[in-house]
């Protein structure tokens, strides 16, 4: 015990003697001009004089130098110069040797190789070689010049430490932060605190990351965002390189574009600045968003609270068509009629009394013969002037959102020239070209046992032995050809113009070709969306899968390629190709290209109604399917339901079937052209029968939700219940067949 108190006591004095060593380090005066010594004989008076202390060597015009506080006060052209590198220049400077600590002051420079740092007050330790400033200072170093409010360079590692309004000036960068961190030797910036980057016509905001001047590169790890024009990007970490012009985000990214209406999302994601193309790899979807206002059913005459009308009285009674509605009213006999379109009333008048004309809410009523026309504006022809009273309007908006996911989704935006063209690649994608000649075979050779070749003769290079006996059955007489005339080319073309003319304005009056004009010139830029393999779509009403799908803002068409199923509420709908239509945010349209199959579903599973066709057209009302018109080869299967069981089997044929739908049920079934059916019982049926040619039922690939399709939230998603059987299903009319054309088979 006393060995260890021995060499704990000496330990300590050795501590002691250490530091009254440090602390007795003299400051020595090396040269001077003039000494004066003071008449209290305490100070020295120093010209032009040159003090050391330790390490560091200063220099100034003149200096009251302490010997009993080892300290100076030094005025005029003060320099201290540490190693080879580091000089400090300054007006005025208090030093301390025993603290090590020298005020700087007035016009303060701090020279560190190419590093230059510049304030009017800088507190600087010869020791540590640290300094600090606190009312404002500026480090500038070749391109860089750093600004701010307080500041601490350390020498050694050539780091300085920026606090409060910290601005940065770089080659094609401008950094604004809080708190920020600049090493002069690697001339990368840290970021501690909310940092903006401004990259000409793109920003980086984050809260903590870094940016390297030289490469300008910029990394941030918290609360990031990339912003350039109306695009935004969100992660968890986020990187951009300005020279390449390209950027990564991973975890939680968030690529956001106003001015396209585009939300896409994923945990990992490429963005490449010059083709405006931004790929997510990792748990990637993206969303659209549909509306539905209440009032799209809304009639006024229904609905007092959007416009209050006073009825007019009895005698006045009329029948009013209007545009989007028709109400009848009792009228007498000799009564007029009105018709009200766009605001216009034409008011039928007697025999002998000429029609009353209204514009723009302005009636003009007829008068007898001999009196003029008389017109006054918001009057109908009736005895009483009827009130109208407008009341605002309250529609209710509804929104739903479309969530669409793929292995990797492209979002890029391309002017609309491209866009058609890589979209004519899309179309003819695994299509075999028949035109191609089919390769040459060559010719098949057999080996011998003696590896001897033996060539297979062709006998089309033999010799004509009828050559030597020409004419012997006498001379072949043969038929006069007269010349045709050359066709007239031109007048070819324009006949097949002609025809190609009226083929293309009667397929733009058929319900089922009819598409919707897209009017953009061809440097239009617009937003295109890829979803590459296993692509899925889920909507609370309609749900697809395909292999790829691709959506245009220039149409508002998502296309669907590549073994393509959607299911709308009980019924599959399968295609080759399939496109969904937008319009006004709402589902409008569908098309259904080659192969395509419609499966409905009544609650048994054993009994499918189906519909096969070239060409499927679907018509969506209220983003509810309402009706289907089949194209070519037209083929139906259904079955009526009556007293809670399937009775009968309905198979009908046409060239062209329409199928209204109710519920999304099939209600009326249309057959426009050559129809024929066949009626089946229900206990006559044969498992064949049941069926048409290219029957697919696969509800297993449903999405039940929209986590089952998003990657990172499958494993959270829960089994879906079975949907519950419904009820009592209306029977289906089918027209035009009769009963005559009907056969039942045995």
């Amino acid at each position: 015990m006393q060995k260890i108190l021995i060499t704990f006591c000496l330990l300590l004095l050795g501590g002691y003697g250490w530091a009254q060593q440090k602390k007795t380090a003299k400051v020595n005066l090396v040269s001077s001009s003039r000494t004066v010594l003071s008449k209290n004989r305490d100070f020295l008076k120093v010209y032009n004089g040159t003090f050391q202390h330790e390490n560091a060597t200063l220099q100034s015009d003149s200096a009251y130098f302490y010997p009993q506080k080892n300290a100076f006060d030094a005025f005029g052209h003060v320099v201290i110069h540490q190693a080879d590198t580091l000089n400090i220049y300054s007006d005025l400077l208090n030093y301390n040797g025993n603290t090590h600590i020298a005020i700087l002051t007035n016009h303060v420079i701090l020279v560190d190789k190419d590093a230059t740092l510049t304030t009017d007050h800088l507190n600087y330790n010869t020791q540590t070689r640290y300094g600090t400033y606190v009312e404002g200072g500026k480090l500038t170093q070749k391109e860089n010049t750093l600004v701010s409010r307080n500041g601490y360079y350390f020498a050694f590692s050539r780091d300085a430490y920026f606090r409060y309004n910290v601005v940065l000036t770089g080659k094609d960068a401008l950094v604004k932060s809080d708190t920020m961190r600049y090493n002069s030797n690697s001339k990368i910036a840290y970021f501690y605190g909310p940092t903006h980057i401004y990259q000409k016509t793109d920003t980086l905001y984050t809260e903590f990351g870094t940016y390297n001047t030289i490469t300008q590169q910029a990394l941030g790890t918290k609360n990031n965002r990339y912003d350039s024009g109306s695009r935004t990007l969100v992660g968890d970490t986020l990187f951009f390189d300005d020279i390449k012009g390209f950027g990564r985000a991973n975890g939680r990214i968030v690529f956001n574009d106003t001015e396209q209406r585009i939300n896409l999302r994923g945990d990992l994601a490429n963005y490449y600045k010059a083709q405006e193309r931004t790929v997510v790899t990792k748990n990637a979807y993206v969303i659209f968003v549909t509306e539905q206002r209440d009032s799209v059913n809304r009639d006024s005459l229904k609905h007092p609270e959007k416009y209050a009308v006073k009825e007019a009285p009895a005698t006045s009674a009329k029948t009013l068509n209007t545009k989007n509605s028709t109400v009848k009213t009792a009228s007498p006999k000799n009564q007029p009629v009105v018709n009200t379109k766009n605001s216009t009333v034409k008011t039928a008048s007697p025999k002998n009394q000429p029609k009353a004309n209204t514009k723009n809410s302005t009636v003009k009523t007829a008068s007898p013969k001999n009196e003029p026309a008389k017109s006054s504006p918001a009057k109908l022809a009736v005895a009483e002037k009827p009130i109208r009273t407008l009341v605002k309007d309250t529609v209710i908006t509804k929104r739903d959102s479309i969530y669409m996911t793929a292995d990797t989704l492209e979002t890029q935006i391309l002017t609309f020239k491209a866009e058609k063209e890589r979209r004519e690649k899309m179309r003819l994608y695994g299509l075999r070209d028949t035109s191609i000649k089919a390769r040459s075979r060559p010719k098949p050779r057999i080996k011998g046992k003696n590896e001897l070749e033996a060539v297979q003769l062709d006998l089309r290079n033999l010799q004509d032995t009828t050559y030597w006996h020409r004419e012997f059955f006498g001379k072949m007489i043969l038929p006069k050809v007269e010349k045709k005339r050359a066709p007239d080319t031109a007048a070819l073309r324009k006949l097949r113009i002609a025809r190609q003319d009226s083929i293309k304005k009667a397929l733009e009056k058929d319900p089922v070709y009819a598409s919707r004009k897209v009017v953009l010139s061809d440097t239009s830029r617009v937003r295109n969306i890829t979803a590459w393999h296993r692509a899925k779509i889920f909507k609370s009403d309609l749900q697809a899968v395909a292999d790829s799908i691709t959506f245009s803002n220039s149409d508002s068409l998502v296309r669907l390629y590549i073994k393509p199923i959607i299911w709308a509420e009980g019924s599959q709908l399968t295609a080759d190709t399939i496109f969904l239509q937008l319009k006004n945010k709402k589902l409008d349209n569908m098309d259904l290209i080659r192969s395509s199959f419609v499966v409905n579903t009544q609650g048994d599973s054993s009994y499918f109604n189906q519909v096969s066709g070239k060409k499927i057209r679907g018509i969506f009302r209220n983003n509810k399917l309402s009706t289907l018109f089949v194209d070519g080869n037209a083929e139906s299967l259904y079955y009526t339901y009556e007293n809670n069981q399937f009775t009968n089997m309905n198979h009908s044929l046409s060239s062209r079937i329409r199928i209204n739908l109710k519920n999304n049920k099939p209600s009326e079934i249309v057959l426009l052209s050559k129809p024929d059916a066949f009626i089946t019982p229900i206990g006559r049926l044969k498992d064949d029968d049941k069926y048409l040619k290219g029957f697919i039922w696969k509800p297993k690939d449903r999405p039940v939700s929209k986590e089952s399709i998003i990657p990172g939230l499958a494993r959270k998603a829960k089994k879906a219940a079975p949907p519950p059987k419904p009820k009592a299903v209306p029977p289906v009319i089918v027209k035009p067949v009769l009963a005559s054309q009907a056969t039942l088979k045995k």
